[in-house]
């Protein structure tokens, strides 16, 4: 994971991760935040830890997906194949985009 802020669009940028099977988005008391996980022989997963005391609304972009599960207070989105992701916010909206990470579908 790497951290970095992004001046020229306004949008900081929060993480980025190689080879993400899937997310969780989740919300408990009063945070919210983004669990990536990974596919492997261990499944492992890292936080993506978003400010206490305040709610985000989460938008997922540009990331083809195969089963979306709602169990409250959680989200599972589990992605069709390997996406290297970006985690940015613009104030209170944090966007999740992806492309197809092509050097693990071709290692398949």
């Amino acid at each position: 994971m790497k951290k970095t802020k992004v001046i020229d669009s306004g949008e900081e940028l929060l993480a980025t991760f190689k080879s993400a099977a899937g997310i969780i988005l989740a919300v408990t008391e009063n945070r919210n935040w983004i669990e990536v996980f990974f596919d492997g022989v261990i499944m492992h997963t890292e936080t993506v830890n978003l400010p206490a005391g305040k709610y985000f609304t989460i938008y997922v972009e540009e990331i083809a997906h195969k089963t979306t599960v709602y169990e409250h207070p959680r989200t599972m989105i589990y992605f069709d194949g390997p996406y290297d992701l970006r985690v940015t916010r613009d104030g209170e909206r944090v966007i999740v985009t992806g492309t197809p990470n092509r050097r693990s579908e071709s290692e398949i």
